[in-house]
C-alpha cells in the first residue's frame, strides 16, 4: 500500500516444555543486564530495576539441563509484553544437579530499540530438538504504522536459531491483522528443511492477514486500497511524497464513507457534483453525486508530517496543502481522473 505513504505437556514433562509463571529468574535477568550494557555501580535509589521473566522453560530428556527463553522490561500485567526503551529476548542454557544451576551457554535471539515487543503465548510449537515461537514488535508512539513480526526456529541442543521476518501493518481490510509480506532472507535458502518449517509455522499464525472468500478479489471494495495502489504504481515504485501524473481510481457503489471511518466536520467539503473527504493521516475519498458512486483519490498511510487540508480551487480541481510547509501543494483535477470501471 501507499507510502504516501500468524503433544505438549505443560510443566516438566514430554518434551520438558514449560510456561514460566511471573515468578523472576535472577541469573536470566544477569544474562540480560550484561548484553544490555548495564554498569555495576551502584544504582541511584529511585531508579526502577528491571523487570525480567522466563518465558519458556525446556528440560532436555536426560533431566540434566534446563534452557530459558527470558525477556527483559517486562509488563507489569503482562509478561508476554515487553514495554522498556530497549527489549531483549535471551536463550539461555543451563547445567542442572540436585542443588544448583550453572550457566553453560548463551545467546541474544533479539534486541529492539523503541519498540513494544509482544510474545504470542499461544503459538509456539515444541518439534524434536526445535522450539518455534514468534514475536511482534510495535514501535513506540503512533507516528509509524509499521508492526514487524519475527518467527524463530531454535535449535535446543545448539541454540543456533533462524529466523523468519514479515512486515506490515494493520489496515481496513485486515482491522487488527498485519497486513503485509515475508521478508526474503537468502540464509534461509542454505537450509530449505527449516526454511519449510517456518513459512508452515508462520502461515498458521494469528496475527497474520489471510484473506478468504470474496476477500481474495482485488475488485471488491474492501480491497480498494491496494487496488489503487497497484493501478497507480504498477512498479511498486515508491510513492513516499509523489501523487501518480493522472490518477487512476474506481467506482464503487459501496459507501466508502463509511468503511474508511469517522471523520470531523473540518475533513470533508463538497459543492453541487461532490463530496469529498480526507483522513487523518490517511485516505482521501470522493463521492460523485451526480453518479452516486463513490472513489479513492489518494490512497496514504502517512506516518510524520503528512496532515493536509482539501478544498475546491473551481468547480472540479481540489487542491491538497500539507501541514510540512516546504512541501508544495498538489492539484488534482477530479474530471481527469481515469476510471478503471468507468461503464458505471
Amino acid at each position: 500500500m501507499k507510502k504516501i505513504k500468524n503433544k505438549i505437556l505443560i510443566t516438566v514433562v514430554l518434551p520438558f516444555i514449560v510456561l514460566s509463571s511471573c515468578k523472576n529468574d535472577q541469573k536470566i535477568s544477569d544474562d540480560i543486564k550484561k548484553t544490555n550494557s548495564i554498569s555495576n555501580t551502584k544504582k541511584d535509589s529511585t531508579e526502577m530495576s528491571v523487570r525480567t521473566v522466563t518465558l519458556f522453560n525446556f528440560n532436555n530428556e536426560g533431566n540434566t539441563e534446563i534452557i530459558k527463553i527470558s525477556g527483559s522490561e517486562a509488563s507489569d500485567n503482562d509478561d508476554f509484553f515487553l514495554v522498556g526503551e530497549k527489549n531483549i529476548l535471551i536463550v539461555s542454557k543451563y547445567k542442572k544437579d540436585k542443588k544448583n544451576q550453572s550457566l553453560i551457554q548463551k545467546d541474544t535471539l533479539l534486541i529492539s530499540d523503541y519498540n513494544h515487543v509482544t510474545i504470542d503465548r499461544k503459538h509456539f510449537l515444541r518439534k524434536k530438538d526445535y522450539f518455534l515461537f514468534a514475536t511482534m514488535e510495535s514501535p513506540l508512539g503512533n507516528g509509524d504504522p509499521g508492526l514487524y513480526l519475527s518467527f524463530f526456529m531454535l535449535n535446543l541442543k545448539t541454540l543456533k536459531f533462524y529466523t523468519l521476518k514479515y512486515e506490515g501493518e494493520s489496515t481496513l481490510r485486515s482491522g487488527n491483522f498485519v497486513d503485509g509480506k515475508f521478508s526474503e532472507d537468502k540464509s534461509l535458502d542454505s537450509n530449505l528443511a527449516i526454511k519449510k518449517e517456518l513459512y508452515e509455522f508462520a502461515n498458521k499464525s494469528k496475527w497474520i492477514y489471510n484473506p478468504s472468500g470474496r476477500d481474495k478479489d482485488i475488485n471488491y471494495y474492501r480491497n480498494f486500497e491496494q487496488k489503487w495502489y497497484l493501478d497507480n504504481y504498477p512498479k511498486g515504485e515508491d510513492s513516499e511524497t509523489l501523487y501518480p501524473a493522472i490518477v487512476k481510481s474506481t467506482y464503487y457503489s459501496e459507501d466508502l464513507f463509511k468503511y474508511n471511518g469517522d471523520y470531523d466536520k473540518d475533513q470533508f467539503i463538497e459543492n453541487a457534483d461532490y463530496k469529498i473527504v480526507t483522513y487523518f493521516r490517511n485516505n482521501i475519498i470522493g463521492y460523485d453525486k451526480n453518479k452516486k458512486l463513490y472513489f479513492p483519490i489518494t490512497v496514504e498511510s502517512c506516518a510524520t508530517g503528512c496532515d493536509k487540508k482539501i478544498e475546491f480551487v473551481s468547480e472540479n480541481e481540489i487542491e491538497i496543502s500539507y501541514e510540512i510547509d516546504r512541501q508544495e501543494a498538489d492539484t488534482i483535477d477530479l474530471n481527469k481522473i481515469e476510471f478503471k470501471n468507468n461503464q458505471l
